[in-house]
């Protein structure tokens, strides 16, 4: 019999394993699972020399897997001034954080900013335009970024200093702004505006300062294991680099985007005339598939939706793409044996995504054993669920949306239009993998605020989000950012459950996860996290 370098004991140990799913002890050989069941059975494994944690009774869990956030923009946001959290509770509080950026930093100079979120403001919303920014920096030229990535604003000198007006609007026929009541640009673009403007590049030290940063944080809140859904190059360079030198432990799966008309073909082909296949790399850095951006988002009344958003009856959303060049691509990649993921939050997104993947199997691609996914999903129509049935899709809910940005979808397009929006409990009771996700940098990089969620549907103002039509209970919606976010990141023969031979990627509790009440859910903390049997984050008592 094998013996084992640690032993971890009297624990609560949720395995997902529907065979064995709880046990009180689990045994690890060189960072993988030798034993998973009781006390007396996982010490048949020990001699002399083996380790031993007590759990003293914590409940413990496989470590988390995020299947949709963006690491390589949350290290670059981490070099920007941060506007978030309580920075974005008032329009003053938003405009006191830019005044005192604009204090410390030499007049003419950049202030690249992000994280504004007008919904959350407590008195209701306010627009960010170009004059609200200028009582705060009228002598910098100041750019800041919406929580949810797809809008910028910018101030009138970073209009005037990038040439941001009619013309240009006119020349970039792919770029968007956004219009007051007298037809005039107010300061609100699509955020692809911020690559014409003459914005100080973040450094490469900057860059791996900051994902240094977003490991850590990955590690604090129980996650082992991420997707980066749109890689940028430098980003995915600079990960390579501290992956040959033994620096990177956070594992991600990247997603190369496949969106710009200019590499919407280009990218497919080359994955196909290099052999690249979706796994394609090392233990800890793989490519996984090609990511579509369809429409923009919900609170940022830009997701394309067939209904209009309340108050505006013009305004049906935005695409981001258009249906001939989305199924050429899609079906290029899928000919290659690569994963794809498409980004479609409206319903008339989700169309669009699914007309790309009946096109494919129409045209003779069989992706049933690629794990195709459709991301966030918000309001699908219950055609829209029968359809990812068929085509075996999976989906990768973004159940934080619902806690961290759900009251200003409320005030997008009302309680009733969400009543079944990001449907987990419909889903799941479908058969239809779903693994659940925060988005970050949209969102907090916290699991336990997406379990909160999808069991509470509540949002961070304590309203209800569409009612509890699809609450799920809390069992299920760790089994959505564990067993089914593994499948979703083709990691699932290693990762997601604790069963011997697997990984020993652990979460443990510091609070009660299978007695706090709901409401408590979105304040239980992590005590320990384990990656290949390594403690990576321990919280200090």
């Amino acid at each position: 019999m094998q013996t084992a370098d640690l032993l971890l004991v009297n624990g609560r140990f949720l395995t997902m394993e529907d065979a064995q799913p709880t046990a009180e002890a689990v045994a690890i050989r060189a960072g993988k699972l030798l034993y998973v069941g009781t006390a007396d059975g996982a010490k048949a494994y020990a001699d002399e020399k083996t380790d031993v944690i007590d759990l003293q009774g914590h409940v413990a869990a496989p470590a988390f897997l995020e299947c949709h956030t963006h690491p390589s923009d949350y290290a670059k946001v981490l070099s920007l001034l941060n506007c978030r959290g309580e920075n974005t509770a008032s329009p003053e509080k938003l405009l006191a954080c830019i005044r005192r950026k604009a204090a410390e930093t030499p007049k003419g100079e950049w202030i690249v900013a992000s994280g504004y979120d007008e919904g959350s403001f407590r008195d209701g919303p306010v627009p960010v335009t170009n004059e609200f920014l200028d009582r705060a920096a009228p002598e910098h030229p100041l750019v800041i970024s919406r929580i949810c990535g797809h809008i910028c604003a910018l101030n009138s000198m970073a209009m005037r200093v990038g040439g941001i007006d009619e013309a240009f609007l006119q020349e970039h026929p792919g770029c968007t702004g956004f219009r007051d009541e007298n037809g005039r640009l107010n300061g609100q673009f699509s955020s692809n505006v911020k690559g014409f403007l003459p914005i100080p590049a973040v450094t490469v030290a900057q860059l791996e300062e900051g994902f240094m940063q977003v490991q850590e944080t990955y590690f604090k809140n129980g996650i082992t294991t991420s997707a980066d859904m749109s890689v940028k190059q430098d980003f995915l360079g600079m990960l390579e680099k501290l992956d040959l030198q033994k620096q990177l432990k956070l594992r991600i799966g990247f997603y190369h985007s496949a969106n710009a008309k200019s590499v919407a073909v280009s990218r497919p082909k080359a994955a196909a005339t290099l052999g690249m296949r979706t796994g394609f790399g090392s233990e800890k850095l793989r490519f996984l598939g090609f990511k579509y951006f369809l429409d923009g988002s919900m609170g940022g009344k830009t997701a394309a939706i067939s209904v209009p958003y309340l108050g505006e009856p013009e305004n049906f959303g935005r695409f981001e793409n258009n249906q001939e060049q989305l199924n050429e691509s899609v079906l290029l990649a899928l000919n290659a044996g690569v994963q794809t993921a498409i980004h479609a939050i409206g319903d008339r997104a989700i169309e669009m995504a699914l007309k790309a993947y009946e096109y494919a199997k129409e045209n003779g691609a069989d992706f049933r054993a690629l794990r195709c996914r459709v991301e966030h999903l918000e309001i699908p129509t219950e055609d829209h669920i029968r359809r990812i049935r068929e085509l075996e899709l999976a989906v990768g809910l973004s159940s934080a949306f619902i806690y961290s940005l759900g009251d200003s979808h409320i005030t997008a397009i009302g309680q009733e239009r969400l009543t079944h929006a990001f449907p987990a409990k419909t889903l799941m009771d479908r058969g239809i993998p779903v693994a659940c996700n925060c988005d970050c940098p949209v969102c907090e990089v916290n699991p336990l605020l997406g379990i909160y969620a999808m069991v509470t549907r509540t949002t961070v103002r304590g309203q209800s989000f569409g009612g509890n039509a699809d609450r799920i209970d809390r069992l299920r919606a760790l089994e959505a950012y564990t067993k089914n976010a593994a499948y979703l990141l083709w990691c699932d023969d290693v990762l997601g459950t604790l069963k011997a031979g697997k990984n020993a990627d652990i979460v443990v509790f510091e609070d009660d996860y299978l007695n706090v009440p709901d409401e408590e859910l979105k304040n239980v903390r992590v005590r320990m996290t384990m990656q290949n049997g390594e403690i990576v984050y321990r919280k200090n008592n």
